[in-house]
């Protein structure tokens, strides 16, 4: 790109975010390359800050992610902070590649989820933003973990349904490979647009994931792609449901300070029968079920470790302020 063509483009861009910024009004925490919720107050992170006082002097704080080009970091005063939802190491998608050499860089702090030792970095991932409420203290976050680790939150009769997947695509055939498998067994539920086959989530759940899930064995919740510490909201919808997690991603080890492997069926590429064998066994025998719904998917020391990420996330939100 020539000289004359770069200064156009900085130009155009600097008109497109100075019109952003009209959205925000008086907005102390602004977002930019977000997805469209986060562009309310209703923001985990918007809320968060409020809730912990992080930000007394109400000095204008702005969020990044990668849902745009990353150009327009620099047309914003610190303190800058970015986070990706998103795998930012994998070529599937170009247009959040981009920001792999440059996160640690151009913000002031970076909040991502890969394991990393960096003063303006903390591993900070998705699935957090899901369940754990932005106002949550460590009673409430206890009480949640129990929640979920009660086997009477899983080992429902109500149960009926088999298996669900809900996903918008599958850009490496992982999804329907484990759709396939199951399928040998009893159909799997696409509510999503990938493979949809029903449209039950939509119009007797109005779209409400957890609920729906609340109706099946099984959830099949692999991530979009595989890279170690990259776990996102699906396994733990899965879990929060009290479906038995169908899962693939983060080296088929997500969280190994969190989650209980012991409570979630992995699908092994080399050894998808193992999978299916399992499926078939909770599927068939009531009391194999019972019996793996009493394996607890959150690990003791679980709300520890979130309450203390969560710290960690306030003092570097106030190291930068």
């Amino acid at each position: 790109m020539n000289l004359k063509a770069n200064i156009k483009s900085l130009l155009n861009h600097y008109n497109r975010y100075r019109a952003e910024d009209k959205k925000f009004k008086n907005a102390t925490v602004r977002y930019y390359n977000f997805w469209a919720l986060a562009k309310s107050e209703d923001c985990w992170f918007s809320q968060f800050i409020e809730y912990r006082n992080i930000n007394p002097r109400k000095k204008i704080i702005n969020f990044f992610s990668v849902y745009g080009s990353p150009k327009i970091s620099s047309f914003k005063k610190s303190p800058k902070i970015f986070f990706t939802g998103e795998n930012i190491f994998t070529d599937y998608f170009s247009s959040h590649n981009r920001y792999a050499k440059t996160y640690l860089r151009n913000y002031d702090l970076a909040l991502g989820f890969n394991y990393l030792e960096q003063h303006n970095y903390l591993r900070l991932p998705l699935w957090i933003l899901y369940i754990i409420p932005a106002n949550a203290d460590f009673a409430t976050i206890q009480n949640l973990i129990e929640t979920y680790n009660n086997s009477n939150f899983r080992f429902n009769k109500d149960r009926k349904n088999f298996c669900a997947n809900i996903s918008r695509h599958d850009l490496n055939g992982i999804r329907k490979r484990i759709i396939e498998l199951l399928n040998t067994i009893q159909q799997v539920s696409c509510a999503g647009t990938f493979m949809n086959n029903t449209n039950n989530l939509k119009d007797n759940y109005q779209d409400n994931k957890i609920e729906y899930l609340k109706t099946f064995k099984f959830n099949i919740c692999p991530e979009n792609s595989n890279s170690e510490g990259y776990v996102t909201e699906k396994l733990f919808e899965a879990i929060t449901s009290g479906a038995i997690p169908i899962y693939w991603g983060s080296n088929n080890n997500p969280e190994p300070s969190i989650i209980n492997p012991d409570a979630v069926l992995f699908y092994d590429e080399n050894n998808p029968q193992q999978l299916i064998d399992k499926v078939n066994l909770f599927w068939n025998d009531d009391k194999a079920y019972e019996e793996f719904c009493n394996i607890k998917p959150f690990k003791d020391n679980a709300a520890e470790e979130i309450w203390k990420t969560l710290n960690s996330l306030e003092s570097k939100i106030k190291m930068i302020l």
